[in-house]
């Protein structure tokens, strides 16, 4: 059943909390349940936006400004999510969708903002605005991520723990770092096992976020989050806790040899030499 977060109070001793993602339902139809099954059962209410017919988003880095938007019916990395669905309308996509979710305690958000031109926008900033505007009096903190990212933390350690430890220092933000694994598209649009796809190593960028509601001034999809004083942010170590990211080509392993140079600060090392008298000891 599709319904709203208003009507499943979190007993948490912090409060209310929810995974908030702007999606294309054709990208993801496949994935939806799985993505959504993991957060509920780690405590998380979850927001789906449904972006369908969007053309990308406008803000001036993305692929789709900077002329590297392969259409419709590919990612920005060139795999081929479309082909699954590439027989189905939009309409169809939709009730697809709703219904892998029919059951779940999901709320899920029409969301087509449109640009000068009339074009269906993806307007990603813009869908977390209205999602605070609607809750901030409600729920507490929300995890700003997308649909390809899971949420995860280490044995023994839950996200109580963590949010706990951020509001006793007064901090209103958490940034997560991440895993990256293979794409779950072929570039011929065939579908790939979650449970198979290899982990390739760390992202460096595309860091997201868990803010407090209620303290956030600005929104933004990554670094430029903004919150009432302190404005401050907590990063904890990517072994406790982190997020999946299977986004694919773009973290593949770089075995390049590099000279071996430093920085170094202290001269600490000491040579080896070539042999060793051990007769001497």
């Amino acid at each position: 059943m599709i319904t709203d977060p208003k009507n499943h109070p979190n007993s948490s001793d912090t409060g209310r909390r929810a995974v908030v993602a702007v999606l294309l339902p054709r990208e993801h139809l496949p994935f939806i349940r799985d993505w959504c099954l993991h957060h509920i059962e780690q405590g998380w209410e979850v927001v789906l936006y449904d972006n369908t017919g969007s053309v990308g988003s406008t803000r001036k880095t993305s692929a789709f400004s900077l002329n590297r938007w392969h259409g419709r019916s590919e990612d920005k990395r060139g795999n081929s999510y479309g082909a699954f669905t590439r027989s189905m309308s939009d309409s169809e996509v939709q009730v697809a969708f709703r219904k892998e979710l029919h059951d779940l305690p999901v709320t899920i958000v029409d969301w087509q903002p449109r640009d000068a031109d009339g074009r269906i926008v993806h307007g990603q900033v813009e869908a977390y605005v209205d999602y605070v505007s609607r809750y901030r009096d409600t729920v507490a903190w929300a995890a700003f991520i997308d649909a390809d990212e899971y949420l995860e933390h280490a044995p023994g350690l839950d996200w109580e723990v963590l949010l706990a430890g951020v509001t006793q220092v007064d901090s209103h933000r958490v940034v997560l770092d991440a895993l990256v694994y293979e794409s779950r598209w072929t570039r011929d649009g065939q579908l790939r096992d979650v449970e198979d796809l290899k982990c390739l190593g760390l992202q460096i960028h595309g860091c997201k976020n868990i803010v407090r509601l209620s303290e956030i001034l600005r929104a933004d999809v990554h670094w430029g989050w903004k919150t009432s004083e302190p404005d401050s942010l907590v990063r904890p170590d990517r072994s406790l806790f982190y997020f999946r990211h299977y986004r694919g080509s773009e973290a593949a392993l770089d075995f390049t040899p590099l000279p071996n140079f430093g920085p170094q600060v202290h001269q600490e090392g000491v040579d080896v030499p070539p042999t060793i008298d051990l007769s001497q000891k």
